[in-house]
């Protein structure tokens, strides 16, 4: 059996808390640059701005200065207000979860196209959410300790720790289940696979599962490093979950973009598409989307040389020259009748 709370255990987990702290930074940066087209297009106002992006822009950056932060708390040499730098790191990564699922909600609200049975129990939930994980951001007692040089965590309130972590994930399972009836409500004989795939219901899927780890380390209670470690894996998952969401959306600046499928760029003009705008050729066998009537216009191209010549036609210029002078001839032996 391993002794969780030996010291030689303790220092093993730190270093492997540590490690996974900057690895899961540097995935989410690469994540950000891999997405920054979104930014871009809407400083180039391609993409008309929404309310609703507030949580996903404070979701998608307070993640960076939370990691930041752990980041700059391991290789600090002076001492420094420790519980005010773990409550401003505390506040950062909740606040990153929590726009997360907001944004999720909205998402999800927006497929059921703003539906009051479905917009008020999911707001109530929400409501119940930010009250928990704000309360969550001041459960920890950190002080600086002078022989490692580092901030130690003295006591924390494992139990509410442990609520925040369930809380997280059945909200998000919730937003998951809803989100599916709609989308099975709106694609008729749609497979799982491409719910899953096609319509980005995996995302949801991370979001949800992502905290399923720290949650079950919360209630496993080996140790104090332990009880964290799995927080900054869940908290980046969410937020990329969460952000794709939105940033995988098209271009296209209808009126109401809050759900916009990869369909609707079929039944777009390629005149009013974006230029780095993907669109879909054709449909594959069996494809739940019904397409779009057509109709063809057949034209035929008539040239005069392809008939034989009518009988009035024939009439040619000479004949026409004949006649005249056949004219002629008769009103000049009349005149001379009439002498």
């Amino acid at each position: 059996m391993v002794d969780w709370t030996s010291i030689a255990e303790l220092t093993k987990d730190k270093t492997a808390y540590v490690n996974v702290v900057f690895a899961f930074f540097g995935l989410y940066v690469w994540e950000v640059f891999q997405t920054s087209d979104f930014e871009w297009s809407v400083i180039q106002r391609r993409r008309k701005i929404r309310w609703h992006w507030v949580f996903l822009f404070i979701c998608r950056y307070s993640i960076i200065f939370s990691l930041a932060a752990l980041m700059a708390s391991f290789t600090m040499k002076h001492p420094i207000n420790c519980q005010a730098f773990y409550t401003f790191t505390s506040w950062a990564g909740n606040m990153s979860l929590l726009c997360a699922s907001t944004t999720l909600m909205v998402r999800t609200i927006a497929l059921w196209h703003r539906k009051l049975p479905v917009l008020l129990p999911l707001a109530f939930l929400a409501l119940a959410h930010w009250a928990l994980l704000w309360r969550g951001m001041f459960i920890f007692d950190v002080q600086y300790d002078a022989t490692t040089t580092a901030c130690v965590v003295v006591s924390t309130k494992r139990l509410f720790l442990s609520i925040n972590f369930w809380a997280t994930m059945v909200f998000n399972l919730v937003l998951t289940i809803v989100h599916i009836i709609g989308l099975m409500q709106r694609d008729h004989g749609a497979s799982f696979w491409q719910m899953l795939f096609e319509d980005g219901l995996i995302l949801y899927f991370v979001a949800s599962l992502s905290n399923a780890l720290p949650a079950i380390l919360s209630v496993l209670n080996l140790n104090p490093v332990m009880n964290l470690i799995g927080t900054v894996p869940a908290a980046v998952l969410t937020t990329m979950a969460a952000c794709r969401t939105v940033t995988r959306l098209s271009e296209i600046g209808d009126d109401d973009d809050l759900y916009v499928h990869s369909v609707m760029q079929l039944t777009t003009p390629p005149r009013t598409m974006p230029p780095n705008t993907v669109r879909l050729q054709t449909l594959k066998n069996g494809s739940r989307f019904t397409p779009r009537p057509e109709v063809h216009v057949t034209t035929d191209h008539i040239v005069m040389e392809d008939y034989d010549p009518s009988p009035a036609s024939a009439y040619t210029a000479h004949d026409k020259a004949q006649e005249l002078s056949d004219d002629k001839e008769s009103d000049k032996h009349g005149s001379y009748d009439a002498v």
